[in-house]
Formats: C-alpha cells, structure tokens, sequence
C-alpha cells in the first residue's frame, strides 16, 4: 500500500481590507453619488422665472381628414 503524497492546492485566502482603506472607498463612493446627484439636479432644474408654456403642435396636413 503506498500513501498518497500529493498535496491539494489549498484556496488562496484573500486578506482582509484594513480599514482605513474601506472607509476611504465608502467615502469617496459616497462623495461620488453626492456631486453626480448634484449635477443631475442643477441641469434639470427648472427655474419657475424662465419657464416658458410649451407651443401648440400643429397636427400635419396629411393627418386630418
């Protein structure tokens, strides 16, 4: 009888991240959302002063009967 010598490979352990480095990941995630947040708002803000009442559409000729 002869012993099994191979080795199995065990799973690479992955290290844990410091946390310094989470927190700066989570807060510059967060600051990210926050200015795209902001930009979204500032370009689709309407302002009540310059708003303007939408123009009738003419329906085509071809579309009447």
């Amino acid at each position: 009888m002869s012993l099994d010598t191979r080795v199995t490979p065990s799973p690479t352990a992955i290290a844990p991240v410091p946390e310094r480095a989470a927190a700066a990941i989570l807060g510059s995630m967060v600051a990210l959302i926050l200015v795209l947040m902001a930009i979204l708002v500032q370009t689709t803000w309407l302002e009540p002063t310059s708003a303007v009442d939408m123009p009738t559409v003419e329906t085509a000729g071809y579309a009447q009967r």
